[in-house]
């Protein structure tokens, strides 16, 4: 007797669970996709390769700059 009702809560359980898992999966088809605030966007390099550059640590006031930027101001900059 006790074996039917624990079957019965276990049916009841398990349909109401799988009803409930499939409301939420259609609305998340119908909801547009948005950024989490977690998430952060993926940089994808341009084609030309402009948006990538190799940094150089300037010697003289340790900071890193591309060597296409030229010289960080001061005047002893060796770029």
């Amino acid at each position: 007797m006790f074996a039917k009702f624990l079957l019965t809560v276990a049916m009841i359980a398990l349909i109401w669970f799988g009803f409930r898992f499939a409301q939420r999966l259609t609305q998340q088809k119908q909801r547009p996709v948005t950024r989490e605030r977690g998430d952060k966007p993926r940089f994808t390099p341009d084609e030309d390769g402009e948006s990538v550059r190799d940094l150089i640590k300037c010697p003289r006031c340790d900071t890193w700059r591309g060597q296409s930027l030229g010289s960080c101001g001061r005047g002893d900059c060796p770029y």
